[in-house]
């Protein structure tokens, strides 16, 4: 990028050419300074150009009166060479080779025009001049590493030639080499000529282009520079398939088109849809031409003139690429961790005549024809033996007596241990029932989709099932229909509807530049079971919404949930629960602790084309 370039143009006056007499390279503080004597005044344009970098500066009204047209290894401050000649009739051309781009100005001081940039060689030198003899100068200093004021996007390399910026597309930053110039009242012609030289390219100007040009452009792309030049003097320019610009009147211009004959040509698509591209193509296609589709075929049919056909070609060369393909693999890990333990104890009390409470309890049922008294310990007390067990609810009343229940009801379901003792008291039999129950539930789920698709294309994996689930309008049991023998009831109606479980991974990934993967994402583990009483059934679902960037092979947690589920419960007789010590024998203790862990992994891997073509 180019420093602003300050040109001051002097009109010459009548009479005879001024000559180029003497040329200088002078050192000054730091700078370096090219020095042009003429013999009168003259006037001067002048532009840099870059690979390799040269500074022109055109005299006007001038003559070439140097000792020499080239004057080579000068190698001071940053020159390494200057070229002279005789341009054009009036117009001397001086060429000044440096090492690197940089900024400068350029100023007039008497019969002196001085070029002034920083030394570019970093280092004290002799003068020099054309006209004299000078000593061997010392090497030039590498400048690999020298510090530049700007930096300026290249030239075209030599060979090359830049896209026409005058064909009908639009973009919304130019990419063309920037130029820094200035014309004050020069002719359109010489205008034409210093972008021809600066771009590398032909122009030609119309039969009615004609006028002066006076303006001041630092540091813009050549193009857009030119385009704001022409048009402000309403002129247009379009380039032609060999690569000349013509320059015109934009009437002219559109006359001899309308007289050109249009040309067809058809294009084969591979991968982008047809009707899409040519959509896209529509605005390159002057009023005359037409794009179209053939779906048939894959082919695009342009028909236009020439330049536009090549523009055509350009985009469909530039939008009919293969389409990036990223593979998207998911890990969805769900562990369910549940530690129960119980404990109960029960008492029954029941006396030797048949009087009981066992509504919960399978205790004994003490009918005088099914009990037999037993001394099996032979210490004088009989012990009573039941025969048989049953689980039937009775309370029988034999004169006065006691039964009773402690804790009966609440009993553990289950359980993996139980004891039952029973101690005979006078005419009571008191029975103690303990249940214990520890358990430890382990669930652990790994679900690991992969997907595959293409760049800003959604795509969804489901393994699972569909789950029908009946659904009941009631709402139509109330309703009424009007029948022949009268009226008729409607009854509820009943439809069937689907439920998706299963391992579910969403996608739409879009690849970056920088080679990074934007991934809008929806990942999902679902389960269903059946539900307490008749509701049907319940649905367990672990998921994740969300949209993230991570680079190429690179994976990303989008999803972390630990939930801790703590229940601890007592229960038990009244009063006697709540004392001290023995508190715990009419008591029944339930703990309950249940952790849920849920973690979400994704990782994209970029499938490069080389592998997709395989």
């Amino acid at each position: 990028m180019l420093h602003a370039l300050l040109l001051i143009f002097v009109s010459a006056g009548g009479g005879d050419p001024a000559s180029v007499t003497e040329l200088r390279v002078e050192p000054a503080a730091g700078y370096t300074e090219v020095v042009v004597r003429t013999s009168g005044e003259v006037s001067y344009s002048d532009f840099l150009l870059t690979d390799p970098p040269r500074l022109i500066v055109d005299l006007k009204s001038a003559r070439h009166a140097l000792p020499s047209d080239n004057f080579e290894n000068i190698n001071r401050g940053g020159v390494v060479r200057v070229r002279t000649s005789q341009f054009r009739d009036d117009v001397v051309r001086i060429v000044v080779e440096l090492v690197a781009p940089t900024s400068y100005t350029l100023t007039r001081q008497g019969g002196e025009i001085r070029v002034s940039f920083p030394n570019l060689a970093g280092e004290t030198f002799d003068s020099w001049a054309s006209g004299r003899g000078s000593p061997e100068p010392a090497a030039p200093a590498p400048v690999a590493a020298r510090p530049r004021e700007t930096q300026q996007r290249q030239a075209p390399a030599q060979g090359q030639q830049p896209e026409s910026p005058f064909r009908q597309q639009a973009t919304p930053v130019s990419q063309m080499p920037r130029i820094t110039v200035t014309f004050e009242n020069t002719d359109i012609r010489d205008v034409l000529n210093t972008f021809a030289d600066f771009t590398g390219k032909s122009f030609v100007p119309g039969a009615g282009v004609e006028g002066a040009i006076t303006a001041n452009i630092r540091n813009q792309p050549w193009d857009l520079a030119l385009k704001a030049i022409l048009e402000a003097q309403g002129l247009t320019a379009v380039e032609t398939a060999t690569g000349i610009i013509r320059v015109d009147q934009l009437q002219n211009l559109q006359e001899r088109q309308q007289l050109v004959q249009l040309q067809t040509r058809i294009f084969k698509i591979n991968y982008a849809p047809v009707q899409d591209l040519a959509n896209a193509l529509q605005p390159a296609i002057s009023e005359r031409g037409q794009v179209i589709a053939n779906e048939a075929t894959n082919s695009i049919i342009v028909t236009d003139l020439e330049e536009n056909i090549e523009v055509a070609a350009q985009l469909i060369e530039d939008l009919d690429v293969r389409t990036p393909q990223v593979t998207i693999s998911a890990k969805i890990i769900f562990v369910d961790r549940s530690d129960i333990e119980e404990m109960g104890i029960g008492w029954d009390l029941k006396d030797a005549t048949g009087n009981q409470l066992n509504e919960s309890y399978p205790g004994p049922t003490l009918d005088p024809t099914e009990w037999e008294i037993v001394d099996s310990d032979f210490d004088g007390v009989p012990d009573v033996i039941v025969k048989p067990l049953t689980t039937s609810t009775q309370v029988s009343f034999r004169g006065a007596s006691v039964a009773a229940l402690a804790n009966a009801r609440d009993r553990i379901a289950a359980p993996a241990l139980q004891l039952l003792t029973a101690v005979a008291v006078g005419d009571f039999r008191l029975f103690n029932f303990v249940d214990v129950l520890e358990r430890m539930d382990l669930s652990d789920i790994v679900a690991a989709p992969t997907i595959q698709t293409m760049d800003n294309q959604p795509a969804s994996i489901l393994v699972g099932e569909r789950t029908p689930i009946r659904v009941i309008d009631y709402a139509a049991g109330g309703a009424q229909q009007v029948q022949e023998g009268g009226l008729q009831a409607q009854f509820p109606q009943s439809t069937v509807r689907f439920e998706e479980t299963g391992i579910k991974l969403e996608v739409t990934p879009h690849i970056t530049n920088d080679r990074q993967v934007v991934l809008d994402l929806h990942a999902e583990r679902s389960g269903v079971a059946l539900a307490p009483g008749d509701i049907g059934f319940t649905f367990q679902t672990q998921e994740g919404d969300t949209r993230l960037i991570l680079g190429d092979g690179e994976t990303g947690v989008i999803g972390g949930l630990t939930v801790t589920e703590v229940t601890k419960s007592e229960s038990g007789v009244p009063i006697l629960m709540d004392l001290p010590l023995i508190g715990g024998l009419f008591r029944t203790i339930r703990s309950d602790d249940n952790k849920r862990d849920l973690l979400i992994l994704v990782t994209p891997h970029i499938v490069d084309e080389a592998i997709a073509a395989r």
